[in-house]
């Protein structure tokens, strides 16, 4: 219990993936959670893509009792391997995905919706408080707690808590009011210079795409010389295909990134011109479809040497923006989540003893950075394959990646996959 008795007072900033997974973890506690989202009402939407789940992000939704449910929807398809090739269609390898035997699990492609409507019915079956429109606008750290306020519908609103967590993405506006408490300088968002262009299109409607991709091998990325083409079959029954660009562009406004349609697919022609079937056909059979392109410009954050303050923790994007290039985005959100839940529980369990919450969130950040910033590392070498480069860096390029496959097995994967949060299996029990 809190001072007075009351229960430990805990607001959750963010209903995304990390977030809502944070509200439900901490729902099994004695806790009292409100959530601050600042969309409008729950989404109902593909407009978040597709994504590829890790078997340690689905050891995370099995500690929640949620696997079989992820599981139990028309997307979802197991990925063993990605298949790799180059503009021309020639073969350059296979990066394994996990295994059942292995890792529990081989990793899943889905939609990032699926993820989120699974997380947020959990919600609304637990009753949390949710506040819709809302968002973090300043927060003050007191003796006792945090004073947090937030715009709530137009109307500011605040509250005293033990605990704010900041779980509301890249542009989160918790960082930057804990980075003032702080005293400290905030890192803001910076485009990388890539931006991701995709589509969801019926597998029908792209002639020779259903023996291109498979239930078997349904996900391919093609590395070319003026950019990266990506498409993932995501349903079950291998009806559906996203697929999705990542090259080169200039920095533009947020109004200036709302691309004419036309503009689009003049530069997608362009850039994949020479490449052969099935991108070409995809680019058409995606102009025929009247669809408007998903288009996601790629932000990063400098490594942050805080993620935490007396009162304030961050987490997921909010403390160390994943780059898209890893898979591995919603799979670190869902272990930021079960981490710092495992310990808040044990915190919680000994509230005698010496240990106070900064200790706690000390804790979260020294175990969970150095394994975040490697996959991040990571992300952002393969990032940097996607970028522009003449004919012979691409021949080289290719041939780097033809060695590194060739050694390549499931075992290489571990560090990534066969990876549990400490304690997850014991919040089945409670």
């Amino acid at each position: 219990m809190s001072q007075g008795g009351e229960r430990f007072q805990v607001i959750v900033a963010g209903a995304g993936v990390a977030g809502a997974a944070m509200a439900l973890f901490l729902s099994h506690l004695d806790t009292h959670l409100t959530v601050l989202e600042s969309r409008p009402c729950r989404p109902n939407t593909t407009e978040g893509g597709m994504i590829m789940l890790g078997p340690n992000g689905m050891n995370v939704l099995h500690g929640l009792g949620l696997s079989s449910k992820l599981q139990q929807r028309e997307t979802g398809i197991q990925v063993t391997h990605i298949t790799i090739r180059d503009g021309s269609g020639d073969l350059i390898g296979q990066v394994p995905q996990g295994s059942v035997e292995r890792h529990g699990s081989a990793s899943t492609a889905l939609l990032r919706w699926d993820i989120h409507e699974v997380l947020l019915d959990a919600l609304e079956e637990k009753r949390i408080d949710m506040r819709w429109n809302s968002r973090v606008e300043s927060m003050e750290e007191l003796d006792n707690g945090v004073l947090v306020r937030w715009s709530e519908e137009g109307e500011m609103k605040e509250k005293r808590a033990d605990l704010l967590i900041g779980a509301d993405g890249i542009w989160s506006t918790t960082r930057p009011s804990m980075y003032e408490c702080l005293g400290l300088t905030v890192p803001k968002p910076r485009y990388s210079g890539l931006v991701g262009i995709g589509f969801i299109l019926d597998v029908d409607s792209i002639p020779g795409l259903a023996s291109y991709l498979t239930l078997e091998k349904p996900v391919v990325m093609v590395h070319g010389h003026l950019g990266f083409v990506g498409m993932m079959l995501y349903d079950k029954k291998g009806k559906k295909v996203g697929w999705w660009t990542t090259h080169e562009a200039s920095e533009r406004s947020r109004e200036e990134w709302k691309i004419p349609r036309e503009q689009v697919f003049r530069e997608l022609h362009e850039r994949y011109s020479t490449c052969i079937s099935p991108i070409p056909q995809l680019i058409q059979a995606s102009e025929a479809s009247g669809e408007k392109p998903f288009i996601w410009p790629v932000y990063e954050v400098e490594k942050l040497d805080r993620w935490h303050s007396r009162r304030t923790v961050l987490i997921g994007d909010a403390a160390h923006a994943m780059p898209p290039h890893s898979g591995q985005g919603a799979s670190q959100a869902l272990e930021d989540a079960a981490y710092l839940a495992h310990l808040l529980r044990q915190y919680l369990q000994h509230r005698d003893s010496a240990t106070d919450v900064q200790s706690v969130l000390d804790t979260f950040q020294k175990a969970r950075q150095p394994r975040v910033d490697e996959i991040v590392d990571e992300a952002n070498r393969r990032g940097n394959m996607k970028r522009e480069t003449s004919r012979v860096g691409m021949f080289v390029r290719k041939w780097m990646m033809r060695i590194i496959f060739f050694f390549m097995t499931q075992r290489w994967m571990d560090q990534w996959f066969a990876y549990k949060v400490p304690g997850i299996e014991e919040w089945e029990t409670l």
